[in-house]
């Protein structure tokens, strides 16, 4: 990490540091990160010769309309999370779970400058990386292993249901909905040159309640869910590799554990990434796979229930294809949300993620076997 000349930049880091009471001198600090939604700053402060960073968040109030019921999730979840982890006596405590700052004055989580911004702010967690490309099967073995964990530590989360941050995020069938839509409005004539895509979005269209379905038989039960489980947002430890702290917790929310699992599978178990032109990248590494599913079993095996068990593969090849018809809703509509580098981006992610679903399919029996090994082994 190389920080920006404070005067560079566009926030006033000082004025954060105020209000968050952080001791002692503000050294350097600028971005952080290559975040898309929220803006990330890191500063470095000098206290009694002893330097210690911090992290101060931008939440982008565009995107998620209620910051403080947002905040709200966030204060209760790392409360829980600490508390449970002192519980089981964890000593490395400032590194197993993100740690919030609070204003001086309200003792709040969440405040809010003279611009209307919404600001929180995290400790630093130190000797840790992310990851954004999974290399070995050891990286996603931890990854599946903290998200496993941290649907573990939350399942006794007391009190009311947490907010929905961003309603439907992973309903497929209003996801489908949102498409059809789209090509029936065609509003910048861009249907005809997706026909595939749309015909292959089209034939999947029978299996895309199939959660929410056992879920309404009460097969399968809420949870809560992180809803962005990408090697991205696991820190691992740089001196072990071991999973430390998962972060980006801004899509906390009721959900399905298998949201989660899938998401893991989508972004880890192919060797090609999301804005290849070459999809002949995009396939199933079932050795990927396996270290994905024992990571997560680890932790979860005991509280997934059998349908839960059994929907673990097809529920990687869910969440690939409703990636794929996100961007294909997108580029149809003249890509308003995940925008575009060039010509038909978004049309090219659709492909890569609709490569992927079909190797997904394709390799299910052998992915549902793995599970089966797994728990086998464990009884």
């Amino acid at each position: 990490m190389k920080p920006l000349n404070l005067t560079e930049s566009i926030y006033d880091i000082q004025m954060l540091a105020d209000r968050f009471a952080i001791p002692g001198s503000l050294v350097e600090g600028g971005s952080f990160g290559n975040g898309l939604i929220n803006d990330t700053l890191v500063a470095t402060f000098e206290n009694d010769g002893y330097y210690k960073r911090y992290i101060f968040q931008r939440i982008n109030h565009e995107v998620f309309k209620d910051p403080v019921s947002l905040m709200d999730n966030v204060e209760r979840v790392c409360t829980h999370i600490h508390n449970k982890l002192t519980e089981a006596g964890i000593d490395d405590l400032d590194r197993r779970a993100l740690t919030l700052l609070r204003e001086a004055d309200t003792n709040n989580a969440l405040i809010r400058d003279e611009d209307g911004n919404y600001w929180r702010g995290y400790h630093f967690i130190e000797f840790s990386t992310s990851f954004d490309v999974v290399d070995t099967e050891a990286q996603a073995f931890e990854a599946a292993r903290k998200f496993g964990e941290f649907q573990s530590l939350l399942a006794d989360l007391p009190g009311d249901r947490l907010a929905e941050t961003i309603p439907d995020f992973h309903n497929t069938p209003k996801r489908f909905e949102a498409l059809e839509k789209a090509i029936q409005q065609d509003p910048l004539g861009r249907v005809a040159d997706a026909g595939p895509e749309i015909e292959f979005a089209i034939s999947q269209k029978p299996m895309v309640s199939r959660l929410i379905e056992l879920h309404k038989q009460g097969l399968i039960p809420e949870r809560i869910t992180h809803n962005d489980t990408k090697l991205g947002n696991v820190l691992l430890c740089d001196k072990t590799g071991k999973g430390l702290c998962v972060v980006d917790l801004d899509t906390i929310m009721p959900g399905l554990t298998l949201y989660d699992f899938g998401d893991l599978v989508r972004t880890c178990v192919s060797p090609g990434h999301e804005n290849d032109r070459d999809t002949s990248n995009q396939y199933v590494r079932l050795p990927m796979f396996r270290a994905l599913a024992e990571g997560f079993l680890e932790e979860t095996a005991d509280i997934l229930t059998p349908d839960e068990l059994e929907q673990m593969p097809f529920s990687g090849r869910l969440l690939t294809f409703e990636v794929g018809i996100r961007f294909l809703t997108d580029h149809i509509l003249g890509d308003p949300y995940f925008g575009a580098k060039r010509k038909d981006h978004n049309l090219e992610r659709c492909r890569t993620q609709f490569a992927l679903a079909r190797s997904l399919e394709e390799n299910e029996a052998e992915m549902q076997k793995i599970v089966r090994e797994i728990m086998a082994a464990r009884s």
